[in-house]
């Protein structure tokens, strides 16, 4: 395979949006617009973007703490280029740049398929769910919580509880 072009975007003034919600629409089947990120990741294989991951800079208030870190989302691959590295190559270039951020971790909601790919990555899982803010009310989606250390010294264990605030969704 060729070694895909990542590009890292810093705001969303030069994101493709048409072809972010053709891929969405090929991944997940479905995206009616484009969530709002501070930083993106996008991978292109002969000018086509083929993945993608985001991240919102968020604070968590967990266990009456407030944390501060990364809220990782939308990670995804076209299904024609799935099972080839390509996310686990986002998801570490985004670790790389983030550790620069100053943050300690980053933390996402995933369903129970995908977990093996998030522990291969050094992901913990902090929570059995994740709590989310729909309009004014809170929604429990029951996949797991994980969380990742961009810090050496934080011990993502320190998120764990029994539902993960996540506040709004991506």
């Amino acid at each position: 395979m060729t070694d895909p072009d990542i590009q890292h975007i810093q705001d969303d003034s030069d994101v493709p949006t048409a072809e972010l919600l053709d891929l969405f629409r090929a991944a997940f089947g479905g995206a009616d617009t484009l969530c709002p990120a501070n930083q993106r990741w996008i991978a292109r294989l002969d000018g086509l973007v083929v993945s993608h991951v985001a991240v919102q800079r968020r604070w968590f208030l967990v266990n009456r703490v407030y944390h501060e870190g990364w809220f990782v989302g939308m990670v995804c691959t076209g299904p024609d280029q799935q099972h080839k590295g390509l996310a686990t190559q986002l998801v570490l270039r985004a670790h790389e740049d983030l550790v620069r951020e100053d943050l300690a971790f980053t933390a996402l909601n995933c369903g129970d398929g995908v977990v093996p790919f998030y522990e291969q990555l050094g992901y913990t899982c902090i929570s059995p769910r994740g709590t989310y803010l729909r309009g004014d009310r809170g929604i429990v989606d029951e996949d797991p919580a994980m969380a990742f250390s961009l810090n050496p010294d934080f011990d993502v264990q320190d998120l764990a509880c029994d539902s993960f605030p996540f506040g709004f969704d991506f």
